[in-house]
């Protein structure tokens, strides 16, 4: 059997050496299924068979192209509204300023639903992967106690991302400013001029991470990623504390919409689903200095606030910060120095001069001969693509589309009014859940190193191996024994009026509540298990219906690789698991619930295999 993923961390990511040619950028209809997959692995939520057929037919440049030519989808936002009134009828949810208790559930556990929703369901894959990657580097997160009570702002905050996911970064960042959620989780938002009475200065702290994080980073930076150095060899940094102190300056008097207690929180304080307003009194008009920029006195609201962004993005080291993490975020930990420089160079211009395109950058970050040349079968010598490990998120988007994932089958809310067709989805134990990071510095930092011998002296990185581990892992294990036993509509004819009672009743309280569909792959396995004249499986008594089912078993674990994994599992490992589903039939008198226990043994190894976890 193929190790854990956990323990596979002897070798870097990026150990085999790199042979790049222009001339291998796919830009055609995939060759093969399994070049699709890839693909959308790293440019959706998930291969389901409806999107690869489009790839397919497309090709991969066509598709990015219909992609980006979508209009925006439905509101997040509006769909956590429509989830809350449906589950509590009877509570007044909303008033003049948002979220209005009581409430029988806390908001967030409707929009967890809404946001997976979309991500498993909506046609415009490609901006929903591209919002998701945005809101790892633009973090907000509903760790912050406020805004997990009132859920409408993670919701919002949803909205702005998929709004912006292909327009300019620029516009990005002006929005994101302005963002009540982005105010309340940085604490800008009720920030105050310095009162020297009261010893007072502005609060610092979204000034500081909108430079560290969002724009420009720590240090000066070549338009390949790589920092500069000074004489004495060390990193230039970008900007300085004194930059922080006249930045927070800027962001002084914003605060929520119709907030009656300028810079308070509570339940029913403000509206967090509209953009901050500005008070004047509250505000430094005074000249500020910005890495060497002087933003002049007497501006007030959003043309102080624009002054200073105009100052970051003008900086260079915003095309290679962002683009790098980007490139990170879709398609590998460790893009060379030349793939960050290309990218980062669409970003500055799009070729019409225009400096920020997130519709030119996506699509150049996944047309680039790097993030297209051909997969290499890993036991031979020819240099294999660059390599990420998958995020948890990823990992169960990626499962559940694959198995026609569809809404959880009608159940009662707590105030006994049915919940249909909804994507149940509560916050899982998997080590990662929508908008939900630990921090503002995501749940990894671009730059983790595990500490593995593999790699020691090297520059590799492998930034979610930081949330891979033991318990999250298991987790995801559970929640696949979960979902292959219990959501499975193909196991229904196998389990009793009871039990699916049982299921409908608890729906609500399920973290995990949609349902699977594997009965077109075990109906394609299903034909060769054809049972002898007593009705058994007799695997050990008949050689030649034992050969059958083998080179069915065999057809079985093909067709799944070919959905599930873009390199198949190595020789050895193959073999250990033909070897366990090879072994005595478990249902010798039925061959449907045979088939379905061995597409459901197949499924899981094939999850919890390394070469799952690791996208090429």
């Amino acid at each position: 059997m193929s190790t854990p993923v956990a323990a596979q961390t002897q070798q870097p990511l990026s150990a085999q050496p790199q042979k790049i040619a222009a001339t291998m950028i796919s830009t055609e209809k995939p060759e093969s299924l399994q070049e699709a997959v890839r693909f959308l692995n790293q440019a959706s939520f998930g291969p389901d068979s409806q999107t690869l057929a489009s790839v397919r037919q497309q090709g991969i440049e066509g598709w990015i192209n219909q992609q980006l030519a979508m209009p925006l989808g439905p509101s997040n936002l509006n769909r956590t509204v429509e989830i809350a009134l449906m589950s509590e009828p009877v509570t007044p949810w909303f008033g003049s300023m948002g979220f209005v208790p009581p409430r029988s559930s806390p908001l967030w556990v409707y929009q967890n639903a809404a946001w997976w929703e979309q991500a498993l369901t909506a046609p415009d894959q490609l901006r929903q992967r591209v919002a998701f990657a945005l809101s790892e580097i633009l973090v907000v997160s509903s760790t912050e106690g406020y805004l997990n009570i009132r859920a409408e702002a993670l919701a919002a905050w949803q909205d702005l991302l998929l709004q912006h996911a292909f327009g300019n970064y620029r516009e990005l960042l002006s929005a994101v400013s302005y963002s009540p959620a982005m105010g309340v989780f940085l604490s800008h938002h009720g920030n105050r001029k310095a009162d020297p009475k009261k010893q007072t200065s502005p609060d610092e702290n979204y000034a500081r991470e909108l430079m560290q994080l969002f724009a420009i980073g720590l240090y000066q930076v070549n338009p390949d990623g790589s920092t500069r150095l000074d004489s004495k060899g060390q990193p230039v940094p970008v900007y300085t504390q004194q930059d922080v102190m006249e930045l927070a300056r800027v962001f002084t008097g914003w605060d929520m919409v119709g907030n009656l207690y300028y810079g308070g929180k509570g339940l029913n304080v403000g509206n967090l689903m509209t953009p901050m307003e500005f008070t004047e009194k509250f505000h430094d008009t005074d000249s500020k200095t910005l890495l060497g920029k002087t933003i002049p006195a007497g501006l007030k609201g959003k043309d102080d606030v624009e002054a200073a962004l105009d100052i970051l993005f003008a900086r260079p080291e915003v095309a290679p910060f962002v683009s790098r993490q980007l490139i990170q975020r879709l398609v590998t930990s460790n893009p060379s120095a030349a793939y960050v420089k290309r990218v980062s160079a669409v970003f500055d211009n799009n070729g019409k001069g225009i400096k920020g395109d997130l519709a030119a950058v996506v699509k150049a970050i996944l047309l680039d001969p790097e993030a297209r040349q051909p997969v290499m079968n890993p036991d031979t010598s020819a240099a294999n693509p660059p390599l990420k490990l998958r995020e948890p998120i990823l990992a169960m988007s990626h499962l559940l589309r694959t198995l026609n994932v569809q809404p959880a089958a009608p159940f009662n809310s707590r105030q006994n009014s049915q919940i249909h067709d909804v994507y149940w989805i509560k916050r899982l134990p998997i080590g990662q859940n929508p908008l939900n990071s630990p921090s503002v510095f995501n749940f990894f930092e671009p730059d983790f190193q595990p500490v593995a011998e593999g790699f020691r002296d090297t520059d590799d990185v492998a930034p979610e191996a930081a949330i891979l581990d033991v318990q999250s892992l298991s987790g995801f294990n559970n929640r696949i024994d979960l979902l292959l036993n219990s959501r499975d509509k193909a196991r229904l004819p196998f389990q009793n009026a009871q039990f699916a009672e049982q299921l409908q009743r608890n729906g609500f309280n399920s973290d995990l509540n949609v349902q699977i569909d594997t009965s077109p792959i075990a109906q394609r396995f299903e034909q060769y298990l054809e049972q002898d004249s007593n009705g058994d499986f007799a695997t050990l008594n008949n050689p030649a219906f034992s050969l059958q089912r083998q080179e069915a078993i065999s057809a079985l674990l093909d067709d799944l690789q070919s959905r599930l994994l873009v390199v198949p599992l190595a020789p050895k490992a193959r073999q250990v698991v033909l070897d366990y589903l090879n072994g005595p039939a478990v249902y010798p008198k039925n061959a449907p619930m045979e088939a379905n226990r061995l597409v459901r043994d197949s499924i899981r190894l094939l999850v919890m295999s390394p070469e799952y976890w690791v996208q090429r």
